[in-house]
């Protein structure tokens, strides 16, 4: 088969398991480490001292400013570990379902699924396979490409979740080892940043899915412009989006590449590979990019 076995899974998992371990622990260890109190008890002391002479006409004796200063000290206490485990659920999140997920999958697939791919019909060229098609009246695109698209398509999707998954977990587990909040925290914050309530006004209290489909403007706007963006960059939507248009261009460059040189030799092989392998890899880069624009285009 062109996926060999479905070896691209170990190859994703390792992947994402070292990176997601990584980033989650330099993730947690600077919130862990980030201390403001001191900071934010000297600024504020600095505004009350003026406002409660103003309000007293006297200076603030050392007991009231003790007593500001234990207040303040009790509520950062409280509300700052708080902050930390929400900064840490919803950016380790956002990092791996917007941005990481889906970018590491496909530069990993541009060398094992495109590049096996390129490999495999370049060398239907070399030696004259694909001629032997045309003969006999069968489209190289129709035997070759299309069944490996479609697997390319199921499989690239499958793996991105898959992976992504895996890094989330491991971000789970990490976050509460630095005593940045708990792993059920973490795991209700995950799911509210991947599946938040889509803002379209038929989905809105909506009962059936008739009811559902029987306005799709968004709530914000009446423009059916900005439903397309709002379905678009729904967090889930918008992670199998850029997995599939990535693995599309991983197969459309292969495909394009290996088959632009009728007079390929078996000599040039190898090079038809690499080429693909560059090229894909820069085109996911580039769709990273547009990608970027389409999210920024986002209403909040």
């Amino acid at each position: 088969t062109w996926f060999r076995r479905g070896r691209s899974l170990p190859l994703v998992l390792l992947t994402f398991g070292a990176s997601g371990l990584a980033i989650s622990m330099i993730s947690a260890d600077m919130l862990a480490q980030t201390d403001v109190t001191r900071e934010v008890i000297e600024r504020v002391e600095k505004e009350v001292k003026p406002m409660i002479k103003m309000l007293t006409g006297e200076e603030p004796g050392a007991i009231t400013m003790m007593g500001v200063r234990f207040k303040l000290q009790s509520l950062l206490n409280e509300n700052i570990p708080k902050a930390k485990a929400y900064m840490y659920s919803i950016g380790m999140t956002q990092l791996f379902v917007l941005e990481v997920g889906p970018l590491l999958t496909a530069l990993l697939l541009s060398g094992r699924i495109g590049g096996s791919y390129a490999g495999k019909v370049a060398t239907m060229q070399a030696t004259a396979q694909t001629k032997l098609l045309r003969t006999l009246g069968i489209s190289p695109q129709v035997w070759s490409l299309l069944p490996a698209l479609l697997a390319a398509l199921i499989a690239g999707p499958i793996l991105t979740v898959t992976g992504t998954l895996l890094a989330l977990t491991l971000a789970g587990i990490t976050g509460p080892e630095y005593g940045i909040g708990t792993r059920q925290y973490f795991i209700e914050q995950a799911q509210k940043t991947v599946f938040p309530d889509l803002r379209l006004r038929g989905f809105v209290n909506a009962t059936s899915i008739t009811g559902a489909l029987s306005d799709l403007r968004p709530t914000f706007s009446d423009s059916y412009f900005d439903s397309l963006i709002e379905v678009a960059t729904y967090p889930a939507m918008y992670h199998w989006l850029k997995a599939s248009t990535y693995i599309f261009i991983i197969m459309l460059v292969a495909e394009t590449l290996a088959r632009s040189r009728p007079n390929l030799t078996p000599r040039g092989v190898p090079g038809v590979i690499t080429s693909s392998v560059v090229t894909s890899s820069l085109l996911v880069i580039l769709g990273d990019w547009a990608y970027s624009q389409l999210w920024m285009k986002r209403a909040w």
